[in-house]
């Protein structure tokens, strides 16, 4: 049997995959519940919205994130490595993307479409992203780095759309290299 805080993780990813899958506007607390084997008259008593667990899954995506990014700065003193790791992140689930999309990009898409305050929590993690990449550039010295920051979240985002689009891997691998060596002459 399941521990309260296993069943909570199990109801977590499994919206999180299901929200990426489908979409948040077609995913229902009962597929939730469903997908992660925990019963659905359990499901209100972790979260009693499905905006309430999309509202979770916003966090942990926020959260995983800046675990990526600790790691990153722990390994990494130099910056221009540190976004080079950012980058090569999406080539290493560039299959999941072709299928579904970015699962950040896609979610804030479909969010933005009614202005509401789950939409502005899930626009809190391409601003946490646009702010480290920024960083990043900063410490390297770019006076511009507003604008790089912007300018790299923006073709990895693009790349995704268009992959994901036409339904080719060779797409985003292709162009990531194109963000790579971008990066090298920045």
């Amino acid at each position: 049997m399941l521990r309260t805080s296993d069943k909570r993780e199990c109801l977590l990813e499994a919206a999180k995959a299901l929200i990426h899958r489908q979409g948040f506007n077609q995913t229902t607390l009962s597929d939730i519940a469903q997908e992660s084997g925990v019963p659905l008259g359990n499901v209100y008593y972790y979260f009693k919205t499905k905006d309430e667990i999309a509202a979770a899954v916003i966090e942990q995506h926020i959260e995983h994130f800046r675990a990526m990014v600790r790691e990153w700065e722990e390994k990494e003193s130099d910056p221009r490595k540190r976004l080079a790791c950012f980058i090569k992140r999406v080539t290493g689930v560039r299959d999941d993307i072709v299928s579904h999309g970015c699962p950040v990009g896609s979610l804030c898409q479909e969010l933005n479409k009614g202005r509401t305050p789950l939409a502005e929590k899930a626009d809190a993690i391409i601003k946490t992203q646009v702010k480290w990449v920024t960083e990043q550039f900063r410490q390297l010295g770019k006076r511009d780095a507003s604008d790089l920051g912007l300018e790299l979240i923006a073709k990895m985002q693009g790349i995704s759309l268009l992959a994901n689009a036409l339904g080719d891997p060779t797409v985003l691998t292709r162009q990531m290299q194109r963000v790579f060596n971008w990066l090298r002459e920045v």
